[in-house]
């Protein structure tokens, strides 16, 4: 059941793919915004018809503006084809080196992002719901894009699994990106994100690789997380009434396909006495806990990220009868 945090490390590749979308069109509002000043030359509606070319229709960018120091835009909503939100940011704020467009670059300093809302969701018949961009036929972009620095502050993450009955909030979430050549180009890139659970307990992620190969290395750590939360995920059928876990996970992800040993702290965990965890019957699991006071166990993680394996059931059933 771990394996939904290392679902969301693919989820997170393709975030960023959807927001590199997001400011080119930002570029483009900029660079014609610059030649109605110069030409003196009434754009508004010429903006707006390739604005919304650009972005298509699942994205809008409620209010925008341009200083020499900053763009700023406000509102930005992201919806699924379904008509679902996916991606909801208060305020966007890019600092660019406007001179570097007589160069035909965009190049971006930095890009801080407030108070995002990101959804992610899954339903009842399996299909995870994203949103879809129109795709350039043919050629190089007109400008190339080059953003040194990426920060999200303030954000909540929500994910709701109507396949299995899931759901989760993430509050006070903080990601920092940085690159010292582009982020959507070839060279290292660094990652670290934090986020809060609703009731006690913390997540984290650092990582290093090639957003443009899309090869990471990085780990993910869990702490002090209510294990009830994660009831749908648990095979067997016996109810957790309660207990934390602690989880340690070095992943690597190549194009997709997701590597990772992992060890996993269960404590202060307390059962019903008939069922089974992981295959292993209740009575057992009980004096197990009783005896080592808590479950440590290490496995692995492996798969394609939208669809992972996982060896934790046989872990699990291996320590047991170890004991």
């Amino acid at each position: 059941y771990t394996t939904v945090w290392l679902d969301n490390i693919g989820i997170f590749c393709f975030y960023i793919t959807m927001l590199k979308k997001v400011i080119l069109g930002i570029t483009l509002i900029l660079i014609l915004s610059i030649a109605g000043l110069i030409l003196f030359f009434p754009l508004d509606s010429f903006v707006k018809e390739r604005i919304d070319k650009a972005l298509g229709p699942g994205i809008s960018i409620k209010n925008l503006k341009i200083g020499w120091n900053a763009i700023v835009a406000d509102d930005i909503l992201v919806k699924t084809p379904s008509g679902t939100g996916f991606l909801e940011i208060k305020q966007l704020r890019l600092k660019p080196y406007l001179w570097a467009l007589l160069r035909k670059k965009f190049d971006i300093k930095e890009i801080e992002m407030d108070s995002p809302r990101l959804v992610i969701k899954r339903t009842k018949g399996g299909k995870w719901l994203f949103p879809e961009f129109k795709k350039k036929e043919g050629g190089k972009p007109a400008v190339e894009l080059v953003v040194k620095a990426f920060k999200a502050n303030n954000g909540n993450v929500i994910i709701e699994d109507d396949l299995k009955g899931f759901n989760m909030k993430l509050i006070g979430v903080t990601v920092t990106m940085k690159s010292g050549i582009s982020l959507f180009q070839s060279g290292k890139t660094t990652i670290t994100a934090s986020a809060k659970f609703l009731d006690a307990g913390n997540a984290s992620l650092k990582s290093e690789g090639n957003i443009s190969d899309g090869k990471f290395k990085g780990t993910l750590t869990i702490r002090d997380m209510n294990m009830t939360l994660l009831r749908p995920y648990m095979k067997g059928d016996v109810v957790v009434k309660r207990g934390r876990l602690n989880l340690d996970s070095n992943f690597g992800l190549d194009k997709g396909y997701v590597k990772a040993p992992s060890l996993l702290r269960i404590r202060n965990m307390d059962i019903e006495t008939r069922g089974f965890l992981m295959g292993v019957g209740a009575p057992f699991v009980i004096e197990f806990v009783k005896k080592k006071g808590e479950i440590v166990l290490n496995f692995n993680i492996w798969g394609k990220w939208n669809n992972l394996q996982h060896d934790l059931k046989e872990s699990f059933k291996r320590k047991v009868s170890e004991e």
